[in-house]
């Protein structure tokens, strides 16, 4: 709380008055003293009341979204797209509120900080405040703080209010376009197809390396002879195609920095949102994080990731034969190293940021590299 100019020449007055009263024998201009202090004071106790009586609620139009099996969901905003935010500012107060400004600060990264303004406001009436923000880093951003100051009456006393002490934003990459092959070079490496019989049925299977957990009946021998390898069968109504995507956001001398982070995320969304629309499963291997991903209605959720990752060095789970594999990395020796650790036989794609001569001159919010948004260049050899 602070006193404006003329609640100062009050206070200045009225002690003045009070003074003069005292040591001049002016009786008379004691009241008229005590009568301009008492006006300050009053304006202080109605406004800190009527502060204490508004409450503000913040509202986006953007998709509440959580990761898989964990309780904290976030709006979602994308990087770069502007953000509307609306705040319903209510007395529930007996007093009535004069007109009061609205300041939202901005967490960092979600753009600049905006004021608005509040008409008066009676007893139990409410208004909307409508203000912007255009993020431009990804990440946990949003509304910091939410402050209202509001004027006392006669405007001698202004207090200012913190009434919301955070609004959390999920600020994703941008989801820029990826397109996948439609031919069968991501299909999975067959070494056999044929028929299982059984009685007068049949059904279509393909071959694969066995994996711990397999029933050892379903070895398939003559595919283990010519590969050399102990190799399964694979009935094709059981299949379901997926995408296994390895981001790895730790390199030498302190890379990857907060933008080439950025860009190897975007990399990674890209593909994984063009495999969901095709029908796949993504699996998503990134530092802290391994969740599998099905459907286009985890779309959003595949974006949410990309907010919430954080630097470091991914770890590569057991897995089985997917039908293609990306491998997001710092550079390209990083993706090779990557890319021995799977068969042979599983088609790997793999960005780095090699691929970029100058990451400056490159903006995600209009594009990714040409090489990034299509599978069928950059394979890695093995």
């Amino acid at each position: 709380m602070r006193l404006s100019t003329s609640g100062i020449i009050f206070v200045l007055a009225g002690v003045a008055l009070i003074v003069t009263a005292y040591r001049f024998a002016l009786p008379g201009l004691l009241p008229a003293g005590i009568l301009l202090l008492a006006l300050v004071i009053l304006s202080a106790l109605l406004i800190t009341w009527g502060t204490r009586r508004v409450s503000i609620t913040l509202r986006t139009g953007l998709p509440t979204v959580a990761l898989p099996q964990s309780r904290d969901r976030y709006p979602l905003a994308h990087e770069g797209k502007e953000v509307h935010v609306e705040a319903l500012v209510t007395n529930t107060g007996r007093l009535a509120i004069p007109s009061s400004t609205i300041s939202f600060v901005a967490g960092e990264g979600f753009g600049d900080s905006t004021v608005g303004q509040v008409p008066p406001l009676a007893h139990g009436a409410s208004q909307t405040v409508l203000t912007s923000f255009t993020p431009n880093r990804r990440g946990l951003s949003g509304v910091e703080t939410v402050l209202i100051t509001v004027s006392g009456p006669f405007g001698l006393v202004t207090r200012k209010k913190k009434v919301i002490a955070g609004y959390p934003v999920a600020v994703s990459v941008p989801i820029l376009p990826a397109r996948i092959p439609t031919d069968s070079a991501i299909r999975p490496a067959r070494l056999d197809d044929g028929k299982v019989r059984a009685g007068h049925t049949a059904r279509d299977f393909h071959t694969r390396e066995y994996v711990p957990g397999d029933d050892l009946r379903h070895v398939h021998w003559p595919s283990t002879a010519k590969s050399g390898e102990l190799m399964v069968r694979h009935e094709a109504d059981e299949e379901t195609l997926y995408a296994l995507i390895v981001v790895d956001l730790k390199g030498d001398d302190d890379r990857p920095d907060a933008l080439e982070i950025e860009f190897l995320l975007a990399a990674a969304a890209a593909a994984g949102t063009a495999f969901l629309r095709a029908g796949y499963e993504v699996f998503v291997v990134a530092p802290g994080h391994q969740i599998r991903f099905k459907g286009q209605r985890d779309i959003d959720r595949l974006r949410l990731l990309t907010a919430l990752v954080e630097a470091g060095r991914v770890q590569l789970p057991s897995h089985d034969n997917p039908n293609h594999i990306v491998i997001c990395a710092v550079d390209d020796a990083r993706g090779k190293e990557l890319a021995a650790q799977f068969s042979r036989r599983v088609p790997v794609t793999v960005r780095s940021l090699d691929d970029i001569n100058d990451l400056t001159m490159v903006g995600l919010s209009e594009d990714l590299p040409e090489s990034w948004t299509a599978f069928d260049s950059k394979r890695v050899k093995r």
